[in-house]
């Protein structure tokens, strides 16, 4: 049975419709919408109702065959966390949790819900276990199955970013290799350190591809939208626009970068063991020019653009789209992400 994945933002969504045949997984349908006047973040129920009903139109126009959808959840909405317990038999963990959370989680125990997953025994403690902690208010997921229904979707599930994110990028137990993984979405950097097929770390920071547009505004007093197309235009290329796009850009991208050496930096000392050469960028905002070289030649580690479809077979149907979907891949990487997840 098909799936969709969705990955749903602040002013855009993106799907894609997977599906298994023969024990492989097929691409069949991928699309995206955008639109600065959609707010998933508001609480004003028209501005909800209005994302809805443009989110209905988008999957009826673009073609897609199922309803069945796995969504992302934003994770400034989640709360995500490594935490080391005894060892212990899971059903042990579940009771154990059930008592302990609060100390983990900032909410009432009351208004959350919450799951975990067991990684591995601790690398330096043998007699405990890393296990994962997440969890997220009832109304957040309330509102978000809310807004799929009205979509005339069937939510099949809901996940952190996160978790869609390093199933397709991640390593595997049996082929353990350490990489950070930064995110680059609309709003937030969402940066992840994956080892063992495992999210190990996770960091949130408040500066997207928006932060980067606000900047190009005002460092060439631009209108939003032109700025916007500047960005997608020039980015980090320095031979382009007299360089003015790049002078206005690097300040912010500057920050994003020492919070991933922050990041690693934090993983790698609590876990001497493990050695990460290897970063991953993914993310709508991983298409600007010159990001990727830029990264490349301020970090030491081997930078490599996100390609969620390593181990997808493209649809014969989209032959002509293939060299679209190549390009596109990185923005792409948590819808399909999330469409694995049921899956497998």
């Amino acid at each position: 049975m098909p799936v969709l994945g969705l990955d749903l933002g602040n002013y855009h969504f993106r799907a894609v419709e997977l599906s298994l045949s023969k024990g492989k997984v097929i691409l069949d349908k991928f699309g995206s919408y955008q639109n600065p006047k959609l707010n998933i973040e508001s609480q004003s129920d028209d501005d909800i109702n209005k994302y809805a009903e443009a989110l209905r139109t988008f999957i009826s126009e673009a073609g897609f065959t199922t309803t069945n959808v796995v969504a992302a959840i934003p994770e400034s909405e989640v709360f995500t966390r490594v935490i080391k317990v005894p060892q212990m038999s899971e059903k042990d963990l579940r009771n154990s949790i059930a008592f302990e959370a609060e100390q983990y989680i900032p909410l009432p125990m009351n208004e959350v819900s919450y799951d975990i997953q067991v990684i591995d025994s601790d690398i330096l403690d043998k007699d405990k276990m890393n296990v994962l902690l997440v969890a997220a208010k009832k109304t957040v997921l309330t509102k978000y199955v809310g807004l799929l229904k009205k979509a005339k979707l069937v939510p099949k599930g809901l996940e952190p970013e996160t978790l869609a994110v390093s199933r397709v990028l991640g390593d595997t137990p049996e082929r353990p290799s350490a990489s950070v993984i930064a995110t680059i979405g609309s709003e937030n950097t969402e940066i992840i350190v994956v080892y063992k097929g495992a999210v190990r770390f996770t960091r949130t920071i408040p500066i997207g591809g928006s932060a980067l547009t606000r900047a190009v505004s005002q460092g060439l007093n631009f209108e939003f939208s032109q700025a916007e197309e500047y960005k997608k235009t020039y980015g980090l290329e320095t031979s382009q626009a007299d360089g003015k796009v790049y002078n206005a850009l690097k300040p912010v991208m500057d920050n994003v970068l020492n919070e991933i050496k922050r990041s690693r930096t934090f993983y790698t000392t609590h876990n001497p063991n493990v050695i990460i050469n290897r970063l991953i960028i993914s993310g709508g905002t991983a298409l600007m020019p010159g990001l990727v070289f830029y990264i490349a030649n301020n970090l030491d580690l081997e930078v490599e653009l996100a390609n969620p479809w390593r181990n997808i077979v493209i649809s014969p149907k989209l032959e002509s789209q293939k060299e679209l979907l190549m390009q596109q891949g990185s923005a792409y990487v948590t819808s399909v992400g999330l469409a694995m997840k049921e899956l497998k």
